[in-house]
């Protein structure tokens, strides 16, 4: 498995190519999900320690019933259904702690509205934004299969004594 910094800048060197094609509209929010999907929502926040988690500070604790959930290499490692668990995690959190604002200390009772959850799924930007988490997660994830690729190939080392 590559290392973080590898994954990093990786990442970061592929980044020029997919803005490239992109439509100068797009730019903006593609490069903010790329750059959030490389450093923020990488498939390793399954791993407590790993570095898109110390990348959260002092939120990093929100990640540990993920990492408890999630094993290594497991979900968060398929293309899109790894993303798809790590936003709908987030949005879970960002629920719980909105209902409790919410309820508790402005002591009104929860109101969403789903038109506003509609327009703002509708926005252009929002899909670009995920088009980059989803590019950034891919890229990720064909890092650490041709990394394994090549360890698998290279013959194992004798420790000479």
């Amino acid at each position: 498995m590559a290392s973080g910094r590898t994954h990093d800048i990786i990442n970061l060197t592929a980044l020029p190519v997919f803005v490239y094609y992109l439509k100068p509209e797009d730019f903006l929010a593609f490069s903010s999900g790329y750059l959030i999907g490389t450093f923020l929502l990488s498939p390793d926040n399954d791993l407590y320690h790993s570095k898109p988690n110390k990348r959260w500070k002092f939120l990093r604790f929100i990640w540990l019933p993920y990492v408890k959930i999630f094993s290594h290499r497991g979900v968060s490692h398929l293309p899109i259904l790894g993303l798809v668990f790590k936003m709908f995690y987030l949005f879970l959190i960002f629920f719980i702690f909105y209902f409790f604002v919410q309820t508790f200390i402005f002591k009104e009772s929860l109101n969403l509205n789903k038109e506003m959850i509609k327009e703002f799924l509708k926005n252009p930007f929002v899909f670009s934004f995920f088009i980059g988490l989803i590019i950034a997660e891919f890229m990720h994830i064909i890092t650490d299969i041709i990394y394994s690729a090549i360890k698998k190939l290279r013959p194992k080392r004798r420790k000479y004594r």
